[in-house]
């Protein structure tokens, strides 16, 4: 069985904005994803509400990706596929981060795991058949910065989401990229619907039908 960790913010969590709480598990895309794929894959589910792909969180420290990534990875391995969905709440207002900061956070995690492989002792131990995992960003997803989330996100949010995701398209030499530019959300602009997680799951499906 092949193992999938999935590390990234409310929307690998499963944010429900009509309750405010968790939506269902098999609503959730990456369980979703699990039943598509059947039993030849074991799904690792590692979502929090509002992580960043950074470290600028001050108050609220648990939510700075990079510093629980590598633990989060060494916890679950061996896996043989890394997906990354963050960046968007390095997107906010409030941030105030550079493009250039937040595509070099998201390059990070692949970094640090190709700085672990070349250690032979971690090849051996953290993962398979001494083979780098393979990865999929899942970029930043369109969110509602003209009405329903303007108090979280401006026009240059949007403007350096794009500007992300045209930078990845033009460099995915180690890694594959899903981009989502009309991903359903809920009333609030920002998280994924029902429909949305079904869509995502369906979109992240196709990367392991080769295999």
């Amino acid at each position: 069985m092949k193992k999938v960790l999935i590390y990234g913010d409310s929307n690998v969590w499963g944010d429900n904005f009509l309750t405010g709480t968790r939506i269902p598990d098999q609503n959730q895309w990456p369980i979703i994803l699990e039943g598509l794929l059947g039993n030849h894959y074991k799904i690792l589910q590692e979502g929090l509400p509002g992580r960043l792909a950074g470290n600028e969180e001050i108050e609220k420290k648990f939510k700075n990706g990079k510093e629980s990534f590598l633990s989060t990875f060494r916890t679950n391995a061996p896996v043989e596929h890394i997906i990354i969905m963050l960046g968007t709440n390095d997107l906010q207002i409030k941030y105030n981060k550079s493009t250039n900061q937040i595509i070099q956070d998201l390059l990070w995690y692949y970094q640090i795991i190709f700085e672990e492989f070349q250690n032979e002792e971690n090849q051996k131990k953290f993962f398979v058949n001494c083979l780098m995992p393979k990865f999929l960003f899942v970029l930043p997803a369109n969110f509602d910065y003209i009405e329903n989330a303007k108090l979280i996100f401006n026009k240059e949010s949007e403007i350096k989401r794009q500007q992300i995701i045209k930078y990845f398209k033009e460099n995915q030499e180690n890694f594959d990229i899903l981009e989502l530019n009309n991903i359903p959300l809920f009333n609030d602009g920002l998280h994924l619907n029902f429909e949305g997680h079904q869509i995502l799951a369906h979109e992240v499906e196709r990367f392991f039908n080769h295999e």
